[in-house]
């Protein structure tokens, strides 16, 4: 992915190249919408045209837009009109892809063809792709690559994937510390002119490589051209460490609103760096992963992943939330006479054990979201317990009050085999259960962080099968309890 730091819809080094000394060019992106590009090749797809037409159409269009359109393709089709493509236009939008499908189309190609595509791109992108291949595949085409670009992506794919070293490009400026402004704009130019990249920052090393300055490009260019470079660069850096957790990194920029940081091994040498739009790729997964996570899907899966992979994933937190509802029907099996002499009951208890389930949820929301943004401090785990379960309470009386007043309506006009001290009974157990719901809610994944454990990694299997638990056993244990008191014949 190109180090763009700001999205913006006017792009100028799009005007110097096509419309050079004409009149400015300004697109708006709608969202939500197919552009008129998508649309347009969808046209076109819809009418048959050739391949080549398409090819056209597609370089002609934004890396998104083109990888959006290959998306809706059958990979053999994906695969013909991406050969077709001029390679970079190809490239652009193979980087754009999921990855799942950009891989697929790479190995239906050839090794030679796949592996110049991966040359094109920026090595964060082309490992991200590496990584999602079978091993052989993946040999396979950096056994086609230039050995020194070969060895650099082999150098990268060594870093965990959610890492700051797995984030980071290794395309960087770096220059002496000892050099001139001169030279360094000498570097900018060459490097500028070789990979076609974005700069915000030119990091300074020592002889060993270790960081040791940094300095902006507004530094740069109010500079004379002979002046040290050590005399204008920053030696009050910020900068990652490789091994640093990707939620971190995300944490880092969001909060001091940074635009690209370096990225450090374990002697202060210069790595590479993340740049913004890579920490915006990354908060956006952890969004999707924590968002599967809570119900027990795999944390990595796309729609367009396998069956094999789909069930490798998902199966066994089916089989969890099997054992789950066995417990919860356990527990119903106990109060097995008291339904059966009052019926209603059995009505009743899904209606308190949804709403304990809803209100767990919500506070299991609004806790992972604090554990997220770094909220949640451990001295106040105990206000904010309380404070939630007191919130379950009063909800529970509220919307018990509701319900026990709807039952007594229905029951003084026989309409239902109930009275207002069968309400009643339903109004207390639902305010009991939905402050159980709201303390476990809070609670669940509070003892997974503390645990070591991804508090989001199923916490909605865990939270139901409690709150259907305790909502049964609270409603029916208090009916049973009262039998004799809610039913006429003394029965229980």
């Amino acid at each position: 992915m190109s180090q763009t730091g700001e999205s913006a819809p006017l792009r100028p080094e799009d005007s110097a190249g096509e419309n050079g000394g004409g009149e400015t060019v300004v697109r708006e992106h709608p969202t939500g919408v197919d552009t008129e590009v998508e649309q347009r090749l969808a046209t076109l797809y819809d009418a048959n045209a050739p391949t080549e037409e398409l090819a056209r159409e597609a370089e002609a269009a934004e890396a998104p837009e083109a990888a959006d359109f290959l998306e809706t393709l059958e990979t053999e089709e994906a695969g013909r009109l991406v050969h077709s493509m001029a390679d970079e236009a190809a490239a652009e939008a193979l980087a754009h892809m999921e990855l799942p499908l950009a891989a697929t189309i790479l190995c239906d190609l050839p090794a030679s063809e796949a592996a110049a595509y991966l040359a094109l791109m920026d090595p964060d992108d082309a490992v991200d792709i590496l990584q999602e291949l079978e091993k052989p595949a993946a040999d396979e085409i950096l056994g086609e690559l230039p050995p020194r670009r070969a060895a650099a992506l082999g150098a990268l794919a060594l870093y965990d994937p959610e890492t700051a070293g797995g984030l980071m490009t290794t395309r960087v400026v770096r220059v002496p510390d000892d050099t001139t402004v001169n030279e360094a704009v000498r570097r900018i130019r060459a490097s500028a002119e070789q990979d076609e990249e974005r700069f915000f920052y030119v990091y300074c090393v020592d002889s060993l490589g270790r960081l040791t300055g940094v300095v902006n490009l507004r530094a740069l260019l109010l500079a004379e051209p002979e002046t040290p470079i050590n005399a204008i660069m920053s030696r009050e850096l910020v900068a990652l460490r490789a091994t640093m957790d990707q939620e971190a990194v995300a944490r880092e920029f969001e909060r001091y609103d940074h635009v690209a940081l370096p990225v450090l091994d374990e002697r202060d040498r210069l790595l590479g760096v993340v740049t913004i739009d890579d920490v915006l790729d990354t908060i956006r997964q952890e969004h999707t992963e924590d968002a599967l996570k809570q119900v027990g899907a795999g944390a990595s899966e796309v729609v367009y992943d396998t069956v094999a992979k789909k069930l490798r994933s998902r199966s066994p937190w089916l089989v969890v939330n099997l054992g789950a509802a066995l417990l919860a029907a356990l527990v119903i099996l106990q109060f097995e006479d008291a339904i059966a002499a009052l019926p209603l009951l059995a009505v009743l208890m899904p209606v308190i054990a949804n709403q304990a389930g809803n209100g767990g949820q919500q506070s299991l929301a609004v806790t992972l979201r604090g554990l997220v943004l770094g909220e949640v401090r451990r001295q106040r785990v105990g206000k904010l317990l309380l404070r939630e379960t007191i919130f379950g309470f009063l909800t529970g009386v509220l919307v018990g009050a509701i319900l026990a007043g709807g039952m007594a309506v229905l029951g003084a006009f026989e309409m239902i085999e109930g009275d207002w001290k069968l309400g009643l009974v339903a109004g207390v157990s639902m305010a009991v259960s939905l402050a159980l719901g709201c303390l476990m809610g809070t609670g669940i994944p509070l003892l997974m962080e503390r645990l070591k454990v991804d508090p989001a990694t199923a916490s909605t299997v865990f939270l139901i099968m409690l709150t259907d638990m305790i909502s049964f056993a609270a409603f029916l244990g208090l009916a049973a309890l009262l039998g004799s008191w809610l039913l006429p014949t003394g029965g229980s």
